[in-house]
């Protein structure tokens, strides 16, 4: 049995045919590479750059800590010779104009007689932040957007964080590189060498002013801070410390209470609701015979955050009044 051959057209017609048969086959797409996602920039820094845009730049001073630059906010006392200086070191997440105490403080004691010097502070201690930001490659689409910052939210008088930009979300794609192991105790040195060395800077150009003794004042973890440079670099010329409301952040090791009780210090504990670790610091005083600690309760006055904050400025500088005459500056010491 034989089969005839195909006619030549038909043969024709199924070779033209199949070039159109392959083109129509779908090609698997490429896969994009994928997006890595730098850590946000630190809140802290587009705090700064809120206030240096509010802010008299008379009052503005860069100082350098290691190998990082920040703003802190000097303001002369209004008389022709200071009493002494005020340098105040913000909580967890505030600025150095923080409508919370720090403003108030910082604007009203110039009028009787303190120069006040306001830092500002890394962010907050995470030491998964810590990690990212240091392994993480920079992220274009977040540099690029983070020059488009919207005006700040400010405060009655001070400023607030501003509203999330596009460069703390990023590109919006999932982070894909690799992180380090967290190493918690790294981490958290880092962020006592940063801050410690910013309260260091704070002290130079406090010396820097001539502007009498120095005092150290510490607003909620601001307090922790201010009492671990004291307690840990013994500065010869910073014996006084207050804290307003000190706390202590949470995963770094204690070191208010302990502090408490160095009787070198003349040490204000003001504290708006004493609570068991304002007693703590309390007892660790008495057991250390510490005569230069004082627990000072302030006023809650609901609804009023005006008259409070006039309250608390009120009863520090009442402390700051009488501090002994080679503390305070006073024209007696000799």
């Amino acid at each position: 049995m034989s089969f005839a051959p195909l006619p030549l057209r038909l043969l024709l017609l199924l070779g033209l045919a199949m070039p159109v048969l392959a083109e129509e086959t779908p090609t698997p797409p490429a896969e994009a590479p994928a997006a890595v996602v730098a850590p946000a920039p630190e809140r802290s820094q587009e705090q700064q750059q809120a206030l240096m845009r509010q802010l008299p730049a008379e009052q503005q001073k860069t100082l350098q800590a290691g190998d990082e630059s920040f703003l802190a906010l000097l303001l002369p006392a209004a008389r022709a010779k200071a009493t002494g200086t005020v340098i105040l070191v913000p909580g967890d997440g505030e600025s150095a104009d923080w409508p919370n105490v720090m403003a108030p403080v910082r604007q009203q004691l110039p009028t009787f007689g303190w120069q006040t010097i306001a830092l500002s502070l890394p962010d907050p201690y995470d030491p998964v932040v810590a990690i990212e930001r240091d392994t993480a490659p920079a992220d274009t689409d977040a540099q690029a957007n983070s020059e488009q910052t919207p005006p700040p939210v400010t405060g009655g008088t001070g400023t607030a964080p501003t509203a999330p930009t596009q460069a703390e979300a990023g590109s919006g794609e999932p982070a894909q590189a690799a992180v380090a192991p967290v190493d918690p105790e790294a981490a958290a040195n880092a962020q006592a060498t940063r801050v410690l060395a910013r309260i260091a800077a704070g002290i130079d150009l406090a010396l820097q002013q001539g502007a009498g003794h120095i005092v150290l004042v510490g607003h909620g973890t601001g307090a922790y801070w201010a009492a671990r440079y004291l307690a840990e670099k013994e500065p010869a010329e910073v014996k006084q410390l207050a804290l307003i409301d000190g706390r202590e952040p949470q995963g770094l090791p204690a070191r208010l209470d302990a502090t408490m009780g160095k009787t070198d210090l003349q040490i204000a504990d003001l504290v708006h609701a004493p609570g068991p670790a304002a007693q703590r610091r309390k007892e660790r005083a008495a057991q250390k015979a510490n005569k230069n600690y004082r627990q000072i309760e302030l006023p809650v006055i609901p609804g009023d955050r005006a008259a409070e904050q006039e309250q608390t400025v009120r009863r520090l500088r009442a402390w700051l009044d009488r501090l002994p005459p080679a503390a305070s500056g006073s024209p007696d010491a000799s």
